[in-house]
């Protein structure tokens, strides 16, 4: 027992720094190799028990604070997952986004802002993956990798982090994050030597470029806010209402909302493979929005088309980051357990031989399970609605009639008589309220934020 103790006291010591999380202790236990045959086994096995430990108990926190935000519990949300955020490990990106999704809808948009900033620092990084966490990711666990995100997934924290400025009348910052969200690249690693395997794409992410077009509006550059609704039509005619110059040009209330849910990873059979459920065929067409304001319904002319459907980019390759060399150790593995069991059957065979590459076998299964990390407050589509109000309050309900449950009413919305005044919506079901401008959040922060009647 003294022996484990001091075991652990040097593997505290040699392995664990601040804000690491187990997972990553593996990987510079392999990389380092400091430990004899004799001591590497117990410190394994207890890693492996600290691992499970650890490792369900923040998993529980989470699917908390996921299930808090569907039923918009906000601030039981935050204060679960602020603690994670402020962890400099794996996952400090990832409880970022899902912080800064909890901080949007409840309009904390000063915090809202810092997560996704703090988010978007380390995904447009480089090298963060380099070294031991790659070593040991690629030997043992996917998750041991700084989390980043699948392509949409880093598009959308671009767009929010966007949005936080544009809705803080910000337009130089908020063009800067909407362009990141323009990926060029796909996103197949960062080891040096896969230089060769980045592909240059098109980006088909028309919700970058409204936003964008509409910053430029602001900014007193129309010819080439012009070209980026030019951009959103070539990829999505449909948007051809929604895209018009002059619609957002006269429009002095921009409602952004947010519905659905979207994406979540899975695995095959063999736990190798990541794929992405449902698809859109699975989940039918994205419904419409209808909006009423003082009572009569807008006549939206088409302009309630959604701009972008995250269960669509998933299933496009361009938007997937899938590391192949899963596949690889699992079809490894599969061959040595082969061989091992083969072995054994053989008339002169040698038990010890057999059980090891049984063994081999086994870790190289266990070590191919892709990484299902995911970023669970997606929407499945974000609407971008630029309507002209007459200057004052107003009541406004949103509503979605072929979803049931799914509306929000709110009272006292400002549309001011010069620029223009943006509010995100996230619809939850059966959240319908209704609701008071400003929202708690904006009047006990006296943030600038909220729009006043003139």
């Amino acid at each position: 027992m003294c022996c484990l103790l001091l075991q652990m006291n040097l593997l505290q010591r040699k392995i664990f720094f601040p804000g690491s999380s187990v997972a990553s202790c593996f990987a510079r236990l392999r990389v380092r190799g400091s430990f004899p045959p004799f001591v590497r086994l117990p410190v394994v096995l207890c890693l492996v028990v600290l691992a499970l430990l650890s490792g369900c108990a923040e998993d529980q926190v989470i699917d908390q604070a996921v299930s808090d935000y569907v039923i918009g519990d906000y601030a039981n949300a935050r204060n679960l997952l602020r603690p994670l955020a402020d962890k400099t490990d794996e996952n400090f990106v990832l409880n970022n986004c899902r912080l800064g999704s909890v901080d949007l809808a409840d309009y904390h948009i000063n915090d809202a802002q810092k997560d996704f900033l703090r988010a978007y620092e380390v995904i447009n990084s480089v090298g963060v993956n380099n070294g031991g966490r790659t070593l040991g990711a690629i030997a043992l666990d996917e998750e041991i990798k700084i989390w980043k995100g699948e392509p949409f997934e880093r598009a959308m924290a671009n767009f929010y982090l966007g949005l936080t400025y544009y809705i803080q009348q910000d337009y130089p910052n908020a063009r800067g994050a909407f362009e990141n969200a323009l990926f060029k690249l796909r996103d197949y690693g960062e080891e040096g030597d896969k230089g060769d395997q980045y592909t240059q794409v098109e980006s088909n992410f028309a919700l970058g470029f409204l936003m964008l077009g509409k910053c430029y509006q602001r900014l007193d550059r129309p010819d080439d806010a012009q070209k980026m609704f030019d951009q959103a039509i070539q990829y999505r005619p449909e948007l051809r209402e929604l895209a018009n110059f002059d619609v957002n040009q006269k429009s002095n209330v921009l409602l952004v909302i947010d519905f659905g849910y979207g994406p979540y990873k899975q695995k095959n059979v063999d736990g190798a493979i990541v794929g992405f459920a449902p698809t859109p065929a699975e989940a039918g067409p994205v419904p419409r929005p209808m909006i009423v304001v003082d009572g009569q319904t807008l006549d939206l002319e088409h302009m309630n088309r959604p701009p972008v459907d995250l269960l669509a980019l998933a299933q496009d390759r361009r938007w997937q980051s899938i590391d192949t060399i899963r596949v690889v150790k699992s079809a490894l593995g599969t061959g040595l357990i082969a061989a091992g069991a083969y072995e054994g059957l053989r008339q002169h065979s040698d038990p010890g031989l057999a059980l090891g590459l049984i063994a081999a076998g086994v870790v190289l299964k266990a070590t191919s399970q892709a990484d299902v990390r995911q970023w669970e407050m997606l929407p499945r589509t974000t609407f971008i609605l630029p309507v002209s109000l007459p200057p004052g309050t107003h009541d406004l309900a949103i509503n979605f009639p072929a979803a049931v449950g799914m509306s929000q009413t709110w009272h006292g919305i400002v549309a001011p008589s010069t620029g223009e005044a943006t509010y995100y919506f996230r619809m939850q079901r059966y959240d319908a309220g209704p609701y008071d401008w400003p929202p708690p959040a904006l009047t006990l922060t006296g943030s600038t934020t909220a729009p006043a009647a003139n």
